[in-house]
């Protein structure tokens, strides 16, 4: 009872305890005011998947870019249209087993050349590649080009009559390269078969900073024809075996063309 008569009497202890009090506040608000300072530049330095795709880019990339992915926007709208109407095919079909066989054949068929096991022809590019020995073409600039013309929509691609897959292996030898296992030497034209929209695969492959756009800065001698009747191999069993492709492709229909 003495101690607080003491405190409440003694005017240096009341404003001590005010004081601390009032520290307390403003370490309080302090510390929340830091706080939130730090999450909003942490927040800030989290970019979106928007940023971090044009981060770094020049003009030139970001307008390849930008044609990579309308192509690709066109080449998903066309298969949403043709899946739509092999849709709308089977629902009318499924009345008619004759016509269900039909439309189910022509699917098989589809399956087989996207998988490489059926031969596929049709318009497209052809590109004949005179190498220089100093400048060799390696399995790189054959996996960019691929990729440019994928990106393109080609349907269908081989390289010196090799089809390429999803699982075909590109590699670089001692003397050349290799597709599928059949190797290639430098001193040999390189024949590059691309089936699609021959328009839309020449105007992308030609873009600056494109692939062409490249080999003729490095002075190769690169030649693309825009043509209308060719043909793109099918996979040698061989090599459809090693790729495990043989026992899908005994499910489906025969392996030549129609």
């Amino acid at each position: 009872m003495k101690n607080t008569e003491s405190f409440s009497r003694n005017p240096t202890l009341q404003n001590t305890s005010g004081r601390a009090w009032r520290i307390r506040i403003v370490l309080f608000f302090a510390c929340a005011f830091l706080g939130f300072l730090m999450i909003s530049q942490y927040k800030s330095l989290i970019k979106t998947p928007e940023e971090k795709f044009v981060e770094g880019k020049t003009s030139d990339e970001l307008a390849l870019d930008y044609m990579s992915l309308y192509n690709k926007n066109i080449a998903l709208a066309d298969r949403n249209r043709a899946l739509t109407e092999n849709a709308s095919k089977l629902e009318a079909a499924s009345r008619n087993d004759k016509d269900l066989t039909s439309v189910l054949t022509e699917e098989d068929q589809d399956a087989l050349r996207r998988a490489g096991l059926m031969e596929a022809s049709g318009s497209g590019i052809s590109v004949v590649i005179h190498p220089d020995k100093d400048v060799p073409i390696t399995s790189n600039m054959l996996i960019q080009f691929i990729n440019e013309v994928k990106a393109a929509d080609a349907s269908a691609i081989s390289i010196n009559n090799q089809r390429v897959v999803a699982m075909t292996e590109v590699r670089d030898t001692v003397l050349g390269f290799s597709v599928n296992g059949v190797t290639f030497y430098y001193d040999n034209p390189i024949t590059i078969v691309a089936l699609g929209n021959g328009v839309d695969m020449y105007g992308a492959l030609q873009m600056i900073g494109g692939v062409l756009d490249k080999w003729t800065q490095d002075h190769i001698d690169v030649h693309v024809d825009i043509v209308d009747n060719l043909t793109v191999p099918a996979l040698a069993d061989w090599q459809a075996d090693e790729m495990s492709l043989l026992p899908y492709a005994d499910t489906l229909t025969p392996t030549t063309a129609p």
